[in-house]
């Protein structure tokens, strides 16, 4: 997917969703930014590896369309940039090894969700969102831990991994009012990449990505 694809695709979702924020209950805009942990999984067995620092920011849009009772109800993007590192270590059983690296992977993500906000008191919300994800692959690198086996470090491009990407996302977090319409919003950010990054051809196996991080943001009550 091209980054001119993934901001198309947020332009759409806006236009469709700005008719129905006319009669919307709320629009609420957030900036957010944070740090967490990388997370990857594998199907090759000979392959184990461990979380890394995974950052992340961006803006969130929620419109709300509906009310059941203490719920508000609506649709949810936005647009992301993350970043997560993993750590990997595979073994060559025929060559009595093993190689050790972090990859470091950045994307631009295109959020998509329900979401809820629930009144816990008249200062602060619970806010949810559920849904998926669509992502471009910027760019990475390989960084050498100990690889007597694979030329590191190296630079991760549209060559090496997977450019596009798609998985599930989801967030919890508080609304803590500041003062009139804005408020102090921290939440967690669960993105699982559902997409094999490894590169076409020659791959038995398939890699995934995905990332836990703790986010500050700063959120506008708009209507």
């Amino acid at each position: 997917m091209r980054p001119s694809l993934s901001v198309s695709i947020l332009a759409i979702f806006i236009a469709l969703a700005l008719p129905l924020a006319a009669d919307a209950l709320g629009l609420d805009v957030e900036a957010n930014a944070g740090a967490g942990i990388g997370l990857g999984s594998t199907t090759n067995p000979d392959e184990t590896g461990s979380p890394k620092l995974a950052f992340q920011g961006g803006l969130e849009a929620d419109v709300f369309l509906v009310s059941l009772g203490p719920v508000d109800l609506g649709l949810s993007t936005g647009l992301e940039y993350s970043n997560l590192t993993v750590s990997s270590t595979t073994k060559y059983p025929t060559l009595s090894t093993s190689a050790t690296f972090d990859s470091t992977f950045a994307y631009l993500i295109v959020p998509f969700a329900i979401t809820g906000r629930v009144q816990l008191t008249p200062a602060v919300n619970l806010s949810l969102r559920a849904g998926g994800f669509l992502g471009h692959f910027l760019g990475g690198a390989n960084n050498n831990i100990n690889s007597p086996i694979i030329p590191i470090p190296s630079t991760l491009d549209s060559s090496t991994t997977i450019v596009g990407a798609w998985g599930l996302h989801f967030s919890a977090g508080a609304d803590i009012r500041l003062t009139g319409n804005l408020f102090l919003s921290p939440s967690i950010i669960f993105n699982y990449g559902l997409t094999n990054i490894q590169a076409q051809g020659g791959y038995q196996y398939s890699d995934t990505l995905g990332s836990v991080t703790g986010m500050i943001g700063l959120k506008y009550n708009i209507l």
